[in-house]
């Protein structure tokens, strides 16, 4: 964001800004301190001291361009179109910077996209992966098969798509009902067993309040494996946010599907199982995400997956925790690390697919993903371009993902590299 200071911690801000009100108190007519503070406060999240201190100086500097720039940003911040509008307006006949001129477009097509009741949006990306266990990182993730493939190194193309759109409820501000679709398609090469497609589909109610969102929806998806339909789900999901501070916000999430998993091996032994895969699964998280400073937060969740099935030793539960760290700069250019642990028991013994003697399984499988990305306008002269290069960004990452089974069944560990190409459209961007 234009307004964005980067090295300042919150608490340095929220130092620094006491400092800067008692200066702006004693000398309110002051236009350079009033724009100063006006930076430092919308750095900290405090947009309405920002909005006040650039109406003042505003008022004794019309001609102060920039100041008028932040203050329509600080405006669409607040949700404040028409005050925002009417003050790119005012820019319109004016010499801005490439850069300015740049944002000064990039809000004004944001504007009149959030003003719509009815928007559309989404991504597409394209990438290349490669892994030094590329069959066995799928099994990281996907409890599928029962003979492990054999390890070997490789790569695929991914590709992903996802669409959204919403449409404002008349008479009740702030709500929206809305539907997502989405795709995913991960292409090995060199006869490497590691072919994943998946899809799913959304619709629900949102809310979106200054300090509050949430939404709940139906869910229903399909996943494909090495050609063949695997499994698919069905159930209701629910979300919700709290801002609770400038810099903090706190989430809760949960998830309820019914699975049904098509397996030939598993389903002719039906009889001696007493049961299949087949069942609900339940997820539910917390977490909380800190903004350390004007240009990066951290975020950490914790959370609980129970999955039933109708044959014993499928089924299976334990705790999760995640944790990711974002840093931007200001041409868009971005670093995010990620990672997770999730330690799952499961429910009983498995004589028939892992032995007599064996004892129930016990898994821990673990992630993490390290990032480094940049819209195509990052490497223009002024790294801002107002056009559809600020919506195209390039990434490239190093994955690493390991699943450890107390019972005797192959451990996987897969370290990756990926090179990704996303398009950002619509009301998603």
């Amino acid at each position: 964001m234009i307004f964005s200071i980067a090295g300042l911690s919150a608490a340095a801000v929220e130092t620094a800004s006491a400092q800067d009100f008692q200066a702006v108190f004693a000398a309110p007519d002051d236009p350079a301190l009033n724009f100063e503070f006006a930076r430092r406060a919308a750095a900290a999240g405090d947009l309405n001291g920002a909005a006040g201190a650039l109406e003042r100086v505003l008022i004794a500097d019309p001609n102060r361009h920039s100041a008028r720039l932040l203050y329509a940003v600080v405006l669409f911040r607040l949700d404040d179109l028409q005050g925002a509008r009417d003050q790119l307006d005012l820019l319109d006949p004016v010499s801005l910077t490439p850069l300015q001129r740049a944002e000064a477009t990039r809000y004004r097509a944001s504007i009149e996209r959030s003003r719509s009741t009815t928007r559309f949006g989404g991504s597409l990306t394209a990438g290349l992966t490669y892994e030094d266990d590329a069959a066995g990182a799928l099994t990281t993730h996907v409890d599928s098969l029962f003979t492990p493939p054999v390890s070997e190194a490789g790569g695929a193309a991914v590709f992903t798509a996802r669409l959204r759109a919403a449409h404002d409820l008349g008479g009740a501000t702030g709500y929206a009902v809305f539907g997502t679709i989405g795709g995913y398609d991960r292409t090995t090469f060199d006869n490497i067993d590691g072919d994943v497609r998946r899809g799913d589909i959304e619709a629900g109610l949102s809310y979106l309040g200054r300090r509050t969102s949430w939404n709940i929806s139906a869910v229903a998806r399909a996943l494909e494996l090495l050609g063949d339909p695997y499994m698919r789900e069905a159930g209701v999901k629910a979300q919700a946010r709290w801002r609770t501070s400038n810099a903090t916000s706190v989430s809760v999430s949960g998830e309820a599907v019914s699975q049904t998993f098509d397996e030939p091996t598993v389903d002719a032994l039906v009889l001696l199982l007493g049961g299949d895969r087949d069942g609900w699964r339940y997820d539910f998280n917390v977490g909380v995400t800190h903004r350390l400073d004007a240009r990066s937060s951290v975020g950490l969740s914790a959370g609980w997956q129970d999955k039933q099935a109708g044959y014993e030793a499928f089924g299976y539960s334990g705790p999760g925790v995640q944790a990711r760290y974002d840093r931007s700069a200001r041409r868009g250019q971005y670093l995010a690390v990620s990672g997770g642990v999730q330690w799952l028991d499961y429910d009983a013994p498995d004589p028939v697919f892992i032995g007599l003697t064996a004892a129930a399984r016990e898994d821990v499988r673990s992630w993490a993903r390290v990032a480094v990305g940049a819209p195509i306008s990052a490497f223009t002269g002024v790294g801002a371009t107002g056009d559809w290069r600020q919506d195209v960004g390039i990434e490239g990452a190093l994955t690493y993902s390991a699943r450890d089974s107390l019972a005797p069944l192959a451990d996987y560990e897969s370290w990756g590299a990926e090179l990704r190409l996303t398009w950002r459209f619509g009301a998603a961007n």
